[in-house]
């Protein structure tokens, strides 16, 4: 059976935080004497510039507990993320990190240069490109924010890995795999590498910030905040997202990262193999938890909705707002596709080209004033989509 440590904790609290998160690790069975003397990479998702209270990010003070975790255990934490866009120095300052690393005296991990690892049994790609630093460390201790996502249904334990890849490089992956189910494929191939392929293999452990999560039109500034009350831990990426899931009250068979996750050797292989310990699910269950109103993760055609007629047709497409949009651009530099041009002649919005899209939707993840919203295919009206 796959151990997930399901605790309750209702705010960010720092001596709260620490003492159910020791709490959790205890439970699933973790040796804090593996701490000592190694240099722990956490990486949380700091995934743009947004203060902490948009739930966004993992929160500052709970990336700041395990760290003290870590430190008072005699290990070193590092700073290890490869956020998305624009200034690193700006991202932590937002989000409240600057002021913990600051304090703490941490290291921030350099993130651009890049290495390999190579996993023969990946599905889709066998020679996988991370940032060079996770090469550098003993252990890698995951802080995902569980969150709604217009692509992949959640993000959570399995997609905040998506993370290990510098800047956007990641959204070159997006262009490189565009259907939702072959990069949800492609997601857990990275995950089975990280687990799998270092010469010297590296203790991953995920310990989830679902105290405060995201409903609606995730992962960024156009999702909504949602009190969850909850911190899932465990060794099993798929199994601790599987949890939350369904805290959330959230189909998981919606979910391509848990339903193929089940059919990975790396991970449980159904819910039943899981044992919840500490709460559980049914006693933090959240009611009326919004989902995305995308399709794309659950639409049980999605195989075939590749041409430009039919995506058009039968899928969502991002349109942007002029009464929210400021013409940062932001949306055009993210862009995989390059399907987002400048505005036209008296227009307050960009211009999307839809026959270019992919509707992989990072322009809805990283535009900071949340300008961009799902419009329906002409054709969603039929049964099924």
């Amino acid at each position: 059976m796959t151990k997930v440590a399901l605790l309750k904790c209702d705010d960010y609290d720092e001596n709260l935080l620490a003492q159910t998160i020791i709490n959790g690790l205890t439970k699933i069975g973790f040796d804090f004497a593996q701490f000592k003397n190694a240099r722990v990479g956490l990486k949380p998702n700091l995934l743009t510039a947004a203060k902490p209270e948009k739930a966004v990010t993992t929160h500052y003070s709970f990336f700041k507990a395990v760290a003290r975790i870590v430190t008072e255990h005699g290990g070193t934490p590092v700073l290890t993320e490869c956020h998305g866009y624009g200034s690193f120095a700006a991202v932590l300052k937002s989000t409240g990190y600057a002021d913990v690393v600051r304090e703490l005296g941490m290291e921030v991990g350099k993130m651009d240069d890049v290495a390999h690892l190579h996993y023969p049994q990946a599905k889709l790609i066998k020679k996988i490109e991370i940032s060079k630093a996770f090469f550098d460390l003993d252990m890698i201790i995951n802080l995902p924010k569980f969150k709604t996502h217009g692509f992949t249904y959640i993000s959570g334990a399995v997609k905040n890995l998506f993370g290990t890849i510098p800047g956007l490089r990641k959204a070159g992956m997006h262009m490189r795999i565009p259907d939702p189910v072959n990069f949800s494929e492609w997601l857990l191939d990275l995950n089975g590498a990280l687990i799998n392929c270092f010469d010297k293999p590296k203790k991953i452990i995920h310990i989830m910030d679902a105290i405060v999560g995201m409903e609606g039109e995730g992962p960024g500034a156009s999702g909504t905040p949602k009190k969850i009350g909850a911190i899932i831990i465990g060794n099993d990426p798929v199994a601790v997202d599987y949890v939350a899931a369904s805290v959330a009250r959230l189909d998981y068979k919606k979910c391509p990262t848990i339903e193929l996750g089940f059919k990975r050797d790396f991970a449980a292989s159904a819910p039943e193999d899981i044992s919840v310990i500490g709460q559980t699910i049914e006693a933090l269950r959240v009611k009326n938890y919004q989902p995305t109103k995308s399709s794309l993760s659950s639409h049980i055609l999605r195989g075939w909705l590749v041409g430009p007629t039919a995506k058009n047709l039968f899928l969502e497409k991002p349109m942007p707002e002029a009464d929210r949009c400021t013409l940062c651009y932001k949306c055009k530099t993210v862009c995989p596709a390059q399907a987002i041009a400048d505005a036209r002649q008296n227009k307050k919005v960009p211009d999307y080209d839809y026959r270019k899209c992919i509707r992989c939707y990072c322009c809805i993840e990283f535009c900071p004033e949340a300008a961009i919203a799902l419009k329906k295919g002409k054709l969603q009206w039929l049964p099924g989509f």
